[in-house]
């Protein structure tokens, strides 16, 4: 049975470049950066206090030919939970993060959408707190009855 994540890999192209965006720009801290000396490294970063989940920095071949160079610039399918997200919005862009999606008002609370520096895209969530009687309208909620 799955207990839980541990690892998560997204696709760059420079490790050096990659970890410097990922510290800097995001505040992410370095967990692995090492060397075997046959060229083969091992890079993961994660959020200030998260130990139990990874990123894993994953560089591709220069080859064209490698298929998972067609992944650098994808969506991520991530999504970053922030207590403030207007706030954390503008300390991205004072840093010089790409804004693709201002924050805005969604029913599971304040999205903002943003990219590294390879252009994959990441969403920032300010989760809202439900009141009881939302929890209990959708524990009773029929997709089916519209």
């Amino acid at each position: 049975m799955i207990r839980s994540l541990s690892h998560v890999c997204i696709v760059v192209r420079d490790y050096d470049e990659a970890l410097q965006w990922y510290t800097e720009k995001l505040g992410l801290t370095i967990k692995v950066n090492e060397s075997n000396g046959s060229g083969f490294r091992w890079v993961t970063v994660s959020p200030k206090g998260q130990e139990n989940v990874e990123i894993v920095l994953y560089q591709t071949s220069p080859d064209e030919k490698d298929p998972a160079l067609k992944q650098v610039g994808m969506t991520s399918g991530w999504v970053f939970d922030t207590d403030n997200c207007k706030q954390t919005v503008e300390e991205l862009r004072q840093k010089g993060v790409q804004i693709l999606m201002e924050p805005n008002y969604a029913p599971w609370g304040t999205q903002a959408v943003f990219t590294d520096l390879y252009g994959n895209k990441f969403v920032l969530v300010e989760p809202r707190t439900f009141t009881q009687q939302e929890l209990d309208e959708f524990e009773n909620w029929d997709p089916t009855e519209r």
